[in-house]
C-alpha cells in the first residue's frame, strides 16, 4: 500500500414533419454523429473528460444573430440548428451538470436523426406527438420516451422565454405516462453479503457511505477531506454541489464516523488530491471506478449492485426506524415531498403487519 496521510484527519468548523422541410446541409455541429445509435434512457454517469464541450461551430452564415433575430420578430424562418446550440450553451452557463447537458444533447440528437424538422415553425404539437408515437412503436422503454418528451418541451419553453414564436399547442402537450415501479431495496442478508465481499479501503468505505447517508454516486465521488464537519454534537458531510447545484449537510452516524476516520488516518494514500476516496496510486475515485466495483461485486455475489438502490434502502430504513419525513427530505436533498415519496415505500412485509387484526374479513 502507498504511503499514508502524514497527519490525522482534522475537522472544519460548522458554519410528422412538413413536406417543405429543408434537408440538413451538413451534420449538426453541436452534436456527435458517431457512436451508439438510439436514444438514451435515464441520465447515466459520464466521465467529464468524455463529454464534448459545447462549441458553436464558426459558420460565415451564422456568425451574426441577425437571421435569428429577424425570425424572432416575425420575419423569415428560425433555423433549429443554431437555436439548439444556443440552448445547450445556455444550460452550461446556468450551471447544469455535464451529465445533464449531455443527456439533453443525446436526446435532441436522436430526434434530429429520425425527423426532418429543421425550422422552429415546423416543430408543432402534431410533430411532437408523431415523434413520440414513432419511438413508442419501436418498443423503446417508457422512461426513454418520456425523456424525449422532456427534452423537446424543455427546448420549447426556453425558446418562448427567449422571445421566439413557438406553437402554443406544443406547450400544452401532456407527458406520456410512465408506470410507477416498486422501489427496490437490499435485504439485511444482501447487505451483510455485500459488506463482507467488498475489500477494505475505498471500496468498503464507498459502500458504507452510500448506505449510511443515501447520497448520490456523483456526490460521493466529489467528497473532499475538507467536507468533514464536526460541530461538537455530531458529524456531517458537506455536499457542496448536489443535484440542482444545491448545498446541503448530511449527518453521519457514530458507526460511519469511525469508519471514515479509520480510512482517512490509516488507509488513505498520501496524495496532493483533496478528494476523500483515492486509488492506491493517489488518483481520485470517480464514478467509473465505483461502477466497475459494482460490476465485479455483482459477478461474485450473484445479485445486482446499484448505487441508487443504496439510496432507496437508506430512505426506507430511516422511516421504518422512526425518522421524520421532513428531515429525510433535507438529508436526501429534495425540494418537495413528492420526490421523497418516490424513494420511500412500504414493502410487502410492512403492508402485511397486523393485517389480520385490522381487516374486517
Amino acid at each position: 500500500m502507498s504511503g499514508k496521510s502524514p497527519k490525522p484527519l482534522g475537522f472544519s468548523q460548522t458554519t410528422g414533419a412538413s413536406k417543405y422541410a429543408r434537408p440538413l446541409e451538413r451534420p449538426l455541429g453541436f452534436l456527435p454523429v458517431s457512436g451508439p445509435k438510439g436514444l438514451p434512457g435515464r441520465p447515466r454517469a459520464v466521465q467529464e473528460k468524455l463529454l464534448r464541450p459545447i462549441v458553436i461551430a464558426k459558420d460565415p452564415d451564422e456568425e451574426t444573430a441577425a437571421p435569428a433575430l429577424a425570425a424572432a420578430n416575425g420575419h423569415g424562418e428560425t433555423r433549429l440548428e443554431p437555436l439548439v446550440r444556443e440552448w445547450l450553451l445556455d444550460l452550461q452557463v446556468l450551471g447544469r451538470s455535464p451529465k445533464t447537458t449531455d443527456w439533453y444533447r443525446k436526446h435532441i440528437h436522436g430526434y434530429f436523426q429520425e425527423r426532418s424538422v429543421r425550422t422552429l415553425d415546423q416543430l408543432t404539437a402534431a410533430e411532437l406527438k408523431g415523434y413520440l408515437a414513432a419511438i413508442q412503436a419501436r418498443g423503446l422503454a417508457e422512461n426513454t420516451v418520456h425523456g424525449a418528451f422532456q427534452t423537446i418541451k424543455a427546448f420549447a419553453n426556453w425558446a418562448v422565454r427567449e422571445g421566439y414564436g413557438v406553437d402554443s399547442a406544443l406547450l400544452r402537450v401532456r407527458a406520456p405516462r410512465v408506470a410507477v415501479k416498486e422501489m427496490e431495496t437490499y435485504s439485511n442478508a444482501q447487505l451483510e453479503t455485500l459488506l463482507q465481499t467488498v475489500s477494505a479501503g475505498w471500496s468498503a468505505l464507498a459502500v458504507q457511505i452510500l448506505l449510511g447517508t443515501g447520497m448520490r454516486l456523483g456526490e460521493l465521488c466529489a467528497l473532499e477531506l475538507e467536507d468533514f464537519e464536526d460541530d461538537g454534537e455530531g458529524m456531517f458531510l458537506k455536499i457542496r454541489r448536489g443535484k440542482g447545484a444545491k448545498f446541503r449537510r448530511v449527518p453521519v452516524s457514530h458507526r460511519l464516523r469511525r469508519e471514515l476516520l479509520r480510512y482517512a488516518n490509516r488507509m488513505r494514500p498520501d496524495s496532493a488530491s483533496p478528494n476523500l476516496l483515492l486509488l492506491r496510486d493517489g488518483r481520485p475515485v470517480d464514478v467509473e471506478c465505483v461502477s466497475d466495483l459494482f460490476q465485479r461485486t455483482r459477478r461474485r455475489i450473484g445479485f445486482r449492485v446499484h448505487a441508487h438502490k443504496f439510496r432507496h434502502t437508506f430512505a426506507t430504513e430511516y422511516l421504518r426506524n422512526g425518522g421524520e419525513i421532513e428531515r429525510l427530505r433535507r438529508i436526501l436533498g429534495h425540494t418537495t415531498y413528492v420526490m421523497v415519496m418516490r424513494y420511500v415505500h412500504l414493502d410487502k412485509g410492512d403492508l402485511y403487519r397486523d393485517f389480520d387484526l385490522r381487516s374486517p374479513f
